[in-house]
């Protein structure tokens, strides 16, 4: 019964992230009621679970199921740069700089074109966000595979370290493997439903299931909660590129007194090479001086002998 939940969901999933924007919410509805016939109030309940993705994420969503070549070789790209670094290979990383600056660029590009094939547009932020999940996708083989899976519910980041946090980020995963449609990328075990174990026809699942029809639309929008932490971490971004600002600031402020420091320093350094050839010319003269005052008390005494 689970293998048959899980299939169920899995099919569901893969159906509901291809479908437009517009028409997720009526399209999971659809696939919670058809899953419920065909694998139980479980397979219900775990579809209706599945969350809408943002704009970008749809847009990310549309690349492994389309022109596919750019995702391919940014995964690829990134296995290699995540092999070399296993290896310290700081050689090969170097040298796949301007390989991995063209597959950045070639990947966005081909996102934003997937979106504006359907009618969709991406603004600079949320292209800055497809970047974002790109050089996500560089560093963590995880997030290449949620990349590559088509179920993004949410862009993904990468903060320099550590791996790329995935949670609510892709809507199946089985025991951590994410089920890739990308063209030779292969594909993972069937995956759990995200809401765990199988609930009993009479229990908490039947209910949510017997109420797909039904289903509010909320779960689309921000929760209190959710709002709360958006605006939390907003403030946070704010105070973070604040203080930045003002470092930028005072480094700025410090290389610019340290030039002035140098350009004080040059012009002492003329002045003292400009003293020393004045004394040295002075020497030269008080020695001339006294060679001819020793030639003339010679020829002195040399007439009184």
């Amino acid at each position: 019964m689970a293998d048959e939940v899980e299939e169920a969901v899995a099919a569901a999933a893969a159906e509901l992230y291809a479908v437009p924007l517009a028409e997720f919410v009526a399209s999971r509805k659809a696939l919670a009621a058809s899953a419920k016939a065909s694998a139980g109030p479980s397979a219900a309940k775990a579809v209706l679970a599945l969350r809408k993705p943002t704009l970008t994420a749809w847009a990310m969503n549309l690349v492994p199921r389309g022109d596919a070549g750019a995702l391919a070789e940014l995964v690829g790209l990134g296995a290699r740069m995540r092999a070399a670094q296993s290896r310290l290979d700081t050689a090969t990383l170097t040298s796949v700089r301007g390989e991995r600056d063209a597959a950045l660029t070639a990947y966005v590009a081909s996102v934003v074109d997937a979106a504006e094939s359907e009618g969709g547009s991406l603004s600079p932020a949320a292209r800055d966000e497809v970047r974002a999940s790109a050089i996500a996708a560089l560093a963590d083989e995880t997030a290449a595979e949620a990349l590559a899976s088509g179920q993004l519910t949410r862009a993904l980041s990468y903060s320099g370290f550590g791996e790329v946090d995935l949670s609510g980020a892709v809507g199946v995963t089985s025991s951590g493997s994410i089920m890739s449609v990308l063209q030779g990328g292969g594909q993972g075990s069937p995956p759990e439903p995200a809401t765990g174990a199988e609930q009993p026809d009479g229990g908490e699942g039947a209910r949510a299931a017997d109420g797909a029809d039904e289903v509010d639309d909320d779960d689309d929008e921000l929760t209190a909660e959710e709002l709360a932490e958006a605006v939390a971490a907003a403030k946070a971004a704010k105070a973070e590129a604040k203080a930045r600002a003002e470092e930028r600031r005072r480094a700025e402020a410090e290389v610019g007194a340290a030039e002035a420091r140098m350009r004080k320093a040059q012009v002492a350094l003329g002045e003292a090479e400009q003293a020393a050839r004045t004394a040295r010319r002075g020497v030269v003269d008080a020695q001339a001086t006294l060679d001819a005052a020793r030639t003339a008390l010679a020829a002195l005494a040399g007439s009184e002998g």
